[in-house]
């Protein structure tokens, strides 16, 4: 089994000591007029905005760190408007976005899952007690490596934390998986693999004495 369902994958009692962190995003969605109509790439800079599709752009997204609220804001879609005179004034233009109301606009919102360090969680998963008690020496030590069989839950893997990368990164978590699943060699180098191991995190509590 692979638990690849974002910050919901701490549900499960094997995941739930993984440090995930949720990130609100807003998008809004604004009707194509005949200028706009053109656009024919996806633009990006500190946001993003896309072609239309069926007679709509989108435009986005925000970044909310603290917000858990699931229903779109005016004041969100006002930002993302702001975003979108940022990113292009003459898309902005196209739009009319400055006769637009943001409390008419339509939009959605999701979250993204991110990890302490920003790097995708990827890899097998071990019993979270039982990893203490095998390797509790680097409490004491961060140097030695215990001679210890990590205690694995069998058949239990991750694959979560992409953040706002997952487009790029998921592809090869999943072949990373595939290794991991069949024994195979890595198709990354090792230390890339060993980032994003669920371990990293259980290891630096240890040996920060936690």
């Amino acid at each position: 089994m692979v638990l690849a369902g974002a910050a919901e994958i701490a549900r499960f009692p094997a995941a739930a000591g993984l440090p995930l962190k949720r990130i609100r995003g807003q998008i809004t969605r604004l009707k194509q007029t005949a200028s706009s109509a053109e656009l024919r790439t996806v633009v990006c800079a500190e946001g993003y905005v896309a072609p239309p599709r069926l007679g709509e752009h989108t435009l986005g997204a925000s970044f909310d760190f603290h917000s858990q609220e699931v229903t779109p804001t005016a004041a969100e879609h006002a930002s993302n408007l702001q975003l979108l005179e940022e990113i292009s004034s003459d898309l902005a233009a196209r739009l009319h976005s400055s006769e637009l109301d943001p409390v008419s606009l339509q939009g959605r919102v999701a979250f993204r899952c991110t990890s302490p360090d920003y790097l995708p969680i990827i890899g097998p998963l071990a019993d979270p007690q039982a990893f203490a008690a095998a390797y509790a020496a680097l409490s004491k030590n961060a140097r030695q490596v215990p001679d210890t069989p990590c205690p694995w839950l069998d058949g239990l893997y991750v694959n979560s934390g992409h953040g706002s990368r997952g487009l790029i990164s998921a592809p090869l978590a999943g072949e990373l998986l595939a290794a991991w699943l069949d024994n195979e060699p890595l198709p990354l180098p090792r230390e890339v693999a060993e980032a994003c191991h669920p371990n990293r995190f259980a290891v630096r509590q240890l040996s920060r004495g936690q």
